[in-house]
């Protein structure tokens, strides 16, 4: 019996042929896994050399690192100290270096806590995580940063909520918002 439950409807499912799984779409266009070991400093910042766009938005899209959703995007900027709006090409090496160990440290923290359930997320055998009491900045609007005191604010970048310290994640003169 294979159940599936998918409250927030963003999933889906394939069924490959032993060994096609990797080779057929959508599996074919899966960017690099932040926890495997080839997910090095370097091959981070071939993945961020010349993109133009947003660093929230990339870090989202799948086909440059996966497993990255939409909570772990927020605590890992928060922990590089890196506002969501950031052109991604502008990041220097010393913050590409900060966001890179901060996504590793990030989802190291997260799986080994379980994941983070918010809504309605349970493993697969019906156990809740507990990372959410960990998020640093993620469902935390209008509450003091433990950082720095200032409270968080949320807006949209890339469509998705977002969750900022305007203290500890300051905007760069360089990005045009419009």
């Amino acid at each position: 019996e294979l159940r599936y439950t998918d409250v927030r409807q963003f999933g889906t499912m394939h069924l490959f042929q032993p060994g096609e799984d990797l080779l057929l779409k959508p599996l074919n266009k899966l960017g690099q896994e932040p926890l495997d070991a080839s997910f090095t400093l370097e091959r981070f910042k071939e993945i961020v050399a010349g993109r133009s766009t947003k660093i929230k938005p990339l870090l989202l899209n799948q086909e440059y690192v996966v497993g990255i959703g939409n909570i772990y995007v927020d605590e890992s900027l928060h922990r590089a100290g890196i506002h969501p709006e950031e052109t991604a090409k502008l990041l220097s090496d010393e913050q590409l270096g900060r966001l890179h160990s901060a996504i590793v440290a990030t989802l190291t923290d997260a799986v080994n806590a379980g994941g983070s359930s918010v809504k309605s997320y349970v493993n697969g055998q019906g156990e809740s995580g507990s990372y959410q009491q960990q998020h640093l900045i993620y469902g935390r609007k209008d509450q003091p940063c433990s950082t720095c005191g200032t409270l968080i604010e949320k807006s949209v970048v890339g469509g998705r909520g977002t969750h900022i310290c305007p203290t500890c994640q300051p905007l760069s003169v360089y990005v045009n918002k419009n």
